[in-house]
């Protein structure tokens, strides 16, 4: 008897379903009928999606000035951008903006005494969202809502929001960089200034270019110690045949040296004056063009800063913006239908085999 009651096959268990087939029949009907009407009681709901690609995290400057880098500029974002993009979707400051955008606590019907407005906001439209990396590493986000213009409004807003965030961020750390390279242009330009500011005072002391003007000041020395000597020369020839010459002769040659000597003379301070200027003049040149152009790369750098900083590109190559919805996302009244039925189904069927091999043992 024991075996009898505990053991049985598929066989048995055919058998009891065709015995009870009217029953599980009739409760699978009423499982069906509750699911069509459960269908069309549950309220709508429409999903708009929208899909885009995350580009690269590539310096605007490097990308737009460097040449032959346009390529780096077009570039799609890895898998680790695309994570981070995916952070931000699901980050509390990007729902409290679509939360504030779309007054979504009196759309949910959160506001009187109902507590944690926000949060319970939050967590409706964390239900009602879906962000998720496509097979081609873009990214979709996907909105259900029972007003599918909102819905759509959403999806295109919470892609844009998404631009705006990776935007900020990027600028926050560009005028970061732009205003330290800012600091260090500025500092470079006033050490340019002053240096030139010291050549300005040499210059105005007689040393405007030190290798023409010391060609032609050496040439000059050269040829007034020359003339000199040629004129004193020529005046001891005149004196040896003093006798033989007028007088005047004599007197015209005197002139001559007095006139050689004295524009030698009138040479030197001016040579001294710019021996004593010509070494600080050197040391200032050279500093000059140094700091002139460390200060010009300064400047493209400090130029390409204030491009990442002021510059502004989109943070998405979008592929499909959303557009309203015709049909229904949810619920799917088939796919309702067919799970309600199948459900009261299994519950009839499992009943039956229960009354049939499982309850009798406790009675006995």
């Amino acid at each position: 008897m024991e075996n009898k009651h505990t053991r049985f096959d598929i066989v048995d268990i055919i058998k009891v379903g065709l015995k009870y087939k009217t029953h599980i029949f009739i409760i699978t009907l009423i499982g069906m009928i509750i699911g069509v009407i459960a269908a069309f009681v549950i309220t709508p709901k429409y999903e708009a999606y929208t899909i885009f690609y995350v580009p690269g995290n590539n310096s605007i400057s490097k990308s737009l000035l460097a040449e032959n880098n346009l390529e780096n500029f077009m570039s799609y974002g890895d898998e680790d951008q695309i994570d981070q993009a995916l952070e931000m979707l699901n980050s509390d400051a990007l729902k409290d903006n679509v939360i504030n955008k779309f007054n979504l606590i009196n759309h949910y019907q959160l506001g009187g005494d109902t507590k944690y407005p926000k949060t319970k906001a939050r967590n409706k439209l964390e239900s009602n969202t879906e962000f998720k990396r496509t097979d081609n590493l873009a990214i979709k986000v996907a909105v259900k809502d029972e007003d599918a213009l909102l819905a759509t409004e959403m999806a295109n807003y919470i892609s844009s929001c998404l631009d705006s965030m990776r935007s900020k961020i990027r600028q926050a750390r560009g005028q970061q960089a732009y205003e330290l390279i800012k600091q260090q242009y500025q500092k470079k330009q006033t050490e340019v200034d002053s240096i030139l500011q010291q050549l300005t005072q040499i210059r105005v002391q007689g040393i405007f270019d030190y290798e023409s003007q010391s060609k032609v000041l050496s040439k000059a020395m050269i040829d007034a110690q020359t003339q000199v000597k040629a004129e004193e020369a020529r005046l001891k020839v005149y004196q040896h045949y003093q006798n033989k010459l007028p007088d005047s002769t004599i007197i015209r040659a005197e002139a001559r040296v007095e006139a050689t000597k004295a524009s030698y003379q009138s040479l030197k301070p001016t040579v001294a004056n710019f021996g004593k200027l010509s070494g600080k003049y050197l040391e200032l040149a050279t500093r000059y063009e140094l700091e002139q152009e460390s200060l010009t790369n300064l400047q493209k750098r400090f130029e390409g800063a204030e491009l990442d900083y002021r510059g502004f590109i989109s943070q998405r190559f979008l592929i499909q913006k959303a557009t309203v919805p015709e049909k229904n996302k949810y619920p799917d009244k088939t796919l309702m239908v067919f799970l309600f039925g199948l459900s009261a189904f299994m519950v009839s069927f499992l009943a039956v085999c229960y009354f049939e091999f499982v309850a009798p043992r406790f009675r006995e």
